[in-house]
């Protein structure tokens, strides 16, 4: 059975299967093949607003206007998350830096729960334009831990200023703004307030708004998105810029994380389902001792686990999808099949250029760059350990922590 991933998937959602030959076609057209690190570098911002034009960066978002969306008359009518983790599996299949070429992105963030003018901006700007949007939540000294963040929203009555530093974040380049999650606290305030105690909020920050500042380094993979720190110097912001209400950070921040943390799973099990195609092209062409590499039972047996591993990580991903159109997000299950995916895809990967032998350690095929990628998104949006200890704690508590999806009141 070929390791596709989405053909029972397809099967369950035939509403589906139009937005996958679109998605597809797009893909051959572009990205003929996975891309290998000894390639020319695509232009994938430029790729982003093709899809754009092709009406395939609101996939992911409910269409206000009937059939076709808020992409136009072109576009797909299937929308949702399972549609947009549909599009993530698929470009993982090209390559992992693919993944930002299709659908709203961390702009489903605005959309969701901005006020209508930030709404109708961010619509035109990322559905229509192809812009790209970006999030900051991480901080230098405090990693993932939430309640540590320092960086501050102090509301000023009429206004707010932003302070702080974020990063190691990706886009900070290409984004035309940042989600960025921070303290709101008074300014009379400021001085007095233990930070940690302060509920997180939400902030959209455009990019050419004056003191925001960017400084950027090399990571290891994912090298076609820059890489770096946001710094903010007293942000002047409007009051609409804030998503939800003070205080809905946290719960905007799990709405949205447990459905990114599955696409960014999907991600990298179709780049894994690629590699596992590819090794076994290879197994069955190449011979030892006049043997098909591909008869040895030990090279078989590895590459059928590997092939059922990422087949029932997908699987699940998709369950959890499923669920989260259904109004139904289970945090702790989304954050360990994350892990679990990212670990599996890792594996696969891992494989893969082990039978590739001496070749499958240059940059002349697809592995070496498949495995950098995946190496960082095990980090990105939680390290692998900590979303596993999320689900434990679900288990061993017998807390079950969903989180409401729908969008917030703006205030």
């Amino acid at each position: 059975m070929p390791v596709t991933g989405i053909s029972p998937l397809l099967l369950r959602h035939p509403e589906l299967l139009e937005l996958e030959a679109r998605l597809t076609a797009f893909l051959d057209t572009h990205l003929p093949a996975p891309v290998r690190e000894g390639d020319p570098r695509p232009d994938w911002l430029a790729l982003r607003a093709k899809a754009a034009a092709a009406g395939l960066t609101g996939i992911d978002i409910e269409a206000p206007d009937g059939p076709g969306g808020p992409g136009g008359p072109d576009a797909p009518g299937a929308t949702g998350r399972v549609a947009q983790g549909m599009a993530m599996f698929l470009a993982g299949q090209r390559d992992c830096d693919a993944r930002e070429i299709f659908s709203t992105g961390h702009a489903a963030m605005p959309l969701r729960h901005g006020s209508p003018a930030l709404v109708r901006d961010t619509r035109e700007q990322v559905v229509g334009a192809g812009k790209l949007a970006g999030i900051a939540s991480s901080e230098p000294h405090s990693g993932s831990d939430l309640r540590g963040f320092r960086t501050v929203l102090v509301d000023h009555g009429d206004h707010y200023t932003l302070s702080g530093s974020k990063g190691l974040i990706s886009r900070v380049e290409e984004a035309y703004g940042f989600v960025v999650f921070a303290k709101l606290v008074d300014r009379a305030d400021l001085e007095s307030t233990d930070l940690r105690d302060v509920p997180l909020s939400a902030v959209w920050v455009p990019m050419d708004a004056a003191g925001v500042l960017t400084d950027t380094t090399d990571p290891m993979g994912m090298r076609g998105w820059s890489f770096g720190h946001l710094h903010f110097v007293d942000v002047r912001l409007d009051k609409d810029r804030l998503l939800g209400a003070p205080g809905d950070g946290r719960r905007i921040f799990d709405a949205h994380f447990s459905a990114w943390r599955l696409m960014m799973s999907l991600v990298c099990l179709g780049a894994a389902a690629a590699a596992i195609q590819e090794s076994a092209a290879r197994t069955r062409a190449r011979t030892v001792a006049r043997m098909p590499l591909a008869a040895i039972p030990s090279v078989a047996a590895r590459l059928g686990t590997a092939a059922a591993q990422v087949e029932a990580a997908t699987a699940w991903c998709f369950a959890l999808l499923e669920r989260i159109d259904q109004g139904e997000t289970d945090v702790a299950a989304c954050s360990a099949a994350k892990a679990l995916a990212t670990d599996t895809a890792y594996r696969a990967v891992d494989l893969a250029l082990q039978l590739h032998g001496s070749e499958g350690y240059t940059k002349q095929t697809p592995q070496e760059k498949r495995l950098r990628d995946i190496r960082g998104l095990r980090i990105a949006d939680g390290p692998n350990d900590t979303l596993y200890s999320v689900l434990a704690h679900s288990l061993l508590t017998d807390e079950h922590h969903t989180v409401d999806a729908r969008p917030l009141a703006h205030h």
